[in-house]
């Protein structure tokens, strides 16, 4: 799993996870640096494909597609460095992260800020292309069952089921 920089969770807290602000931070980098952002973003959303962390998501959310899954880490990632890697090492955790009641855990937008600043800026490279992995790849980690997940988060479970 490659970590990410500290420059990396830096723009993600100045941005509070705000795509808006996220835009105004990267409009003013140099394309280079939106690119770096890009590939570390992508990176993110890879180590956080796991099994366990789309369970907690599961239980947090009442269900949760693929799509919303991935929306899901964008979330954890827009909620910053602690939150990150809270959901890597316990994901039962997560449930500090989210705000009194807040029912949808989900951050599509925050996702696109990048992309979209390289294609106004008429970048056509796309800085994931040198990935092996995909975020869209199958999750990697013990998959679980419906029936069950409730069971392997159970702080989650209390708080929001």
């Amino acid at each position: 799993m490659q970590p990410l920089s500290e420059k990396f969770w830096q723009t993600i807290s100045a941005s509070k996870g705000d795509p808006d602000q996220l835009k105004d931070i990267l409009d003013a980098q140099a394309t280079p640096d939106v690119m770096a952002f890009g590939r570390e973003f992508n990176q993110a959303l890879i180590n956080l494909n796991q099994w366990k962390i789309w369970g907690a998501g599961y239980v947090m959310a009442g269900g949760m597609s693929d799509d919303s899954f991935h929306y899901f880490r964008s979330w954890i990632i827009g909620r910053g460095q602690d939150a990150y890697e809270t959901a890597l090492a316990w994901p039962d955790d997560l449930g500090s992260f989210a705000e009194e009641d807040e029912e949808e855990f989900e951050n599509e937008g925050l996702e696109y800020v990048w992309m979209e600043i390289l294609e106004s800026r008429g970048i056509e490279e796309d800085p994931r292309s040198n990935t092996e992995a995909t975020p869209d790849d199958d999750p990697t980690g013990q998959e679980w069952d419906e029936d069950s997940v409730y069971d392997l988060f159970p702080k989650l479970a209390k708080q929001f089921g």
